[in-house]
């Protein structure tokens, strides 16, 4: 009984002995507040310039120019916010650029890229092809063209020639011609000789 007497004894006396530690307070920083438009959405106000037009309630009264605000969107809570950010996005650690971030690598990817480049090339090569076989197509219509001139020009002077020979023709003809007789004289093919079997 002895022993058990001495037990709150010890205890009492062990914890007058030992010094308290001191506690040092200090303020902890505020969190990092996210901005207004992560919590809660800003009303939208337009304004308006309205010419003169009158009442529409009372004919009587015209109003004169002015301007007009109009609330658009009123405020409202953004609960996107709600959603958990990923990993290692706070709102101090922003999420990194996607324009700055290297794209993804396999090799599905690779194999794509290599096909659109050589389906690219091949494209190219094709609109080259095709632009010095239009420009040959331009050299033969204008050769075409030219042809067609000098086709047009021989067939007018043809048939100016062929004119021209019919002319010679029938002037040589009408040169050819024997002579009418100016006189009453009447031609000795025409005239008979006289039948001598007649007594």
């Amino acid at each position: 009984m002895r022993t058990l007497a001495f037990i709150p004894l010890i205890v009492v006396t062990s914890c007058i002995s030992r010094p308290k530690p001191r506690v040092v307070v200090q303020p902890l920083s505020p969190p990092a507040v996210e901005s207004i438009e992560a919590v809660r959405y800003a009303e939208i106000v337009r304004a308006y310039h309205v010419g003169r037009y009158v009442d529409p309630n009372q004919s009587d009264v015209m109003h004169e120019q002015h301007s007009m605000y109009r609330v658009e969107e009123h405020t409202r809570w953004n609960l996107n916010s709600a959603t958990p950010s990923p990993a290692g996005v706070s709102p101090l650690n922003a999420p990194p650029d996607s324009a700055f971030s290297p794209a993804p690598t396999n090799d599905v990817i690779l194999a794509e890229i290599n096909r659109q480049r050589e389906a690219t090339e091949r494209v190219m090569s094709e609109t080259f092809r095709l632009a010095r076989s239009y420009d040959e197509l331009q050299k033969v219509i204008k050769e075409m063209g030219n042809i067609a001139t000098n086709h047009l020009t021989l067939n007018a002077r043809l048939a100016t020639a062929e004119r021209r020979v019919v002319e010679f023709e029938k002037e040589l003809q009408r040169l050819n011609a024997p002579l009418a007789p100016t006189t009453n004289e009447v031609p000795s093919s025409i005239v008979a000789e006289p039948d001598k079997s007649e007594p």
